[in-house]
């Protein structure tokens, strides 16, 4: 059931996809800048009304770190009973033995045991209680988000592999559906800028900006909703 994981520069490889979980110059910098950043999570956790649930949505969990880093800025930010749902979606999950070397070579991110003490993915919906944050972690295909009972999505983290290596979690059916997840204003970043992409998105009702992208990468993609 687990993925292969490869070795490159001290930096995990999915032997599948040929390609990097995360960037060799800082993986915790390229979460924070592409997703936490570019859906402006820290302006918005810190508004939150009491109770207010707020609702992530990811492609591709891989290694965990955007959740992780979601986690902590969520704890140091957000009222304290307000609730916290991740969604994340993944197909071809890293087994505990490898997560917990990923998160070594991470040098031990705050928080990552609070992950590695639950890990332990099945088929389907696995769900993940932190306190006040919930961790819904799927093993199933993002194409398939219309089977399950997510509600209203506030955050999208597009991610997972290149969109020219993993044509599959970029499918046309899945921006259908996360139009009909979205509500005005739910906002989306993603590390790609690829032209297919940017098109869908903006078929699908979402006003795309374009930023600088992390380390080697030219550009990125982020915007909003217009219900």
């Amino acid at each position: 059931m687990y993925t292969k994981i490869i070795w490159q520069d001290n930096t995990p490889k999915s032997e599948l996809f040929d390609d990097f979980y995360f960037s060799s110059i800082s993986g915790i910098d390229e979460s924070a800048y592409n997703y936490l950043e570019h859906n402006f999570l820290q302006q918005r956790f810190k508004k939150l009304a009491d109770y207010q649930i707020f609702r992530v949505c990811e492609t591709g969990f891989g290694t965990g770190l955007n959740f992780v880093l979601t986690m902590n800025l969520w704890e140091n930010l957000a009222p304290n009973n307000a609730k916290l749902e991740y969604i994340s979606f993944e197909k071809y999950p890293i087994s505990p033995c490898d997560l917990k070397e990923i998160f070594i070579a991470l040098n031990g991110i705050t928080g990552h045991e609070k992950l590695l003490s639950v890990y332990d993915p099945k088929p389907g919906l696995n769900i993940y209680k932190f306190n006040n944050i919930i961790l819904k972690l799927i093993i199933d295909d993002a194409r398939y988000i219309s089977n399950y009972d997510l509600g209203e999505v506030d955050t999208w983290f597009l991610d997972g592999f290149s969109p020219a290596k993993n044509t599959s979690i970029w499918d046309e059916s899945f921006f259908a559906n996360m139009m009909k997840l979205s509500k005005n204003q739910s906002s989306f970043a993603t590390f790609t800028s690829a032209s297919k992409i940017r098109k869908l998105l903006q078929k699908y009702g979402f006003k795309v900006n374009k930023d600088t992208g992390f380390g080697k990468k030219r550009e990125m993609m982020y915007g909003t909703f217009i219900n």
